[in-house]
């Protein structure tokens, strides 16, 4: 996983390219966080409010230092001037060689198959690269679109993390899956 000089690695799929993030990309962080269709599931932050919140969600996805998240922006190969949107890891766990995925898309390009085509990418990379043994993810129960996106990459249901987000006055159960390196196979 990353480490204090790390530079994340530019990946590509049949459609897609995952690449870091650039200052320029500050307008499109705004946008995209903003966004209430993709904020739809999101209960663990509040959207940003100013452009300090997203210069600040634009310093994260790009600061790699801490050694516990990498974060890719989203292009299409034919358009690639234009995000889409993110995908990554965070909660990095050294010791057990594990990690946390996390992704989101523009509204405009669900049902496309993008998320797929880019989660494939990074899952690939983590257990090859990153030598991860276990990817986790926590999904918002009643996020339909997301646990069967899970489901389909082999992700196996480990069970709900009960009251997981407080968020606006209120607790939202998640779904917690997993796949391990060696399920990879399978999907991936």
């Amino acid at each position: 996983m990353p480490q204090k000089n790390f530079k994340i690695k530019e990946l590509k799929s049949d459609r897609l390219i995952l690449r870091k993030f650039t200052k320029e990309d500050f307008d499109f962080i705004k946008t995209h966080f903003t966004s209430e269709n993709v904020n739809q599931y999101l209960y663990d932050n509040e959207p940003p409010s100013s452009d300090k919140d997203v210069q600040g969600i634009l310093d994260w996805v790009m600061d790699f230092s801490s050694g516990d998240h990498m974060r890719w922006g989203i292009v299409l190969k034919d358009q690639p001037e234009i995000l889409v949107g993110t995908c990554g890891f965070h909660g990095y766990d050294q010791n057990n060689n594990a990690a946390e995925i996390g992704y989101d898309l523009s509204s405009k390009h669900h049902r496309k198959g993008y998320m797929s085509e880019a989660l494939r990418a990074i899952i690939k990379y983590g257990f090859g690269e990153l030598h991860l043994h276990k990817i986790s993810a926590a999904v918002y129960i009643g996020n339909t679109a997301s646990n069967k996106l899970l489901e389909k990459l082999g992700f196996k249901l480990e069970g709900v993390i009960r009251d997981k987000h407080f968020f606006r006055g209120e607790y939202f159960d998640h779904n917690l899956y997993s796949l391990l390196e060696t399920e990879k196979e399978n999907n991936i």
